[in-house]
């Protein structure tokens, strides 16, 4: 079987154990796919998808209109909010609609 980061038997276990209290948490430098033969990075800024080899040219302006707006998005200010409704009160995948991210774009 695979494994999951921060999900499944092997979290709960560790966290039941407290073990997290040794442990030290690192980010990451980026995600990747296996596409078309060979890894590549996911675009998580605006210029990365711009830049992208995993989009074509409209679906990397929509996808780049989504990471701005996920990165002006503030859950304190109503402004920041897509149609007038927090993160909290719309599905993902209603989001991903509103976008209009094809499912490509979406499954990574």
């Amino acid at each position: 079987s695979g494994s999951c980061m921060s999900c499944g038997k092997l979290t709960k276990i560790l966290l039941h154990a407290k073990v997290t209290r040794y442990l030290e948490f690192k980010s990451i430098d980026g995600s990747y796919v296996f596409k078309d033969g060979k890894v590549q990075k996911v675009p998580a800024t605006p210029s990365e998808a711009l830049n992208s080899s995993l989009m074509g040219f409209f679906e990397k302006r929509k996808f780049r209109n989504f990471l701005i707006f996920l990165s002006n998005y503030d859950k304190s200010k109503p402004a920041t909010y897509h149609k007038g409704k927090s993160l909290d009160q719309i599905t993902t995948r209603q989001l991903y609609e509103d976008f209009g991210l094809d499912a490509n774009t979406q499954a990574f």
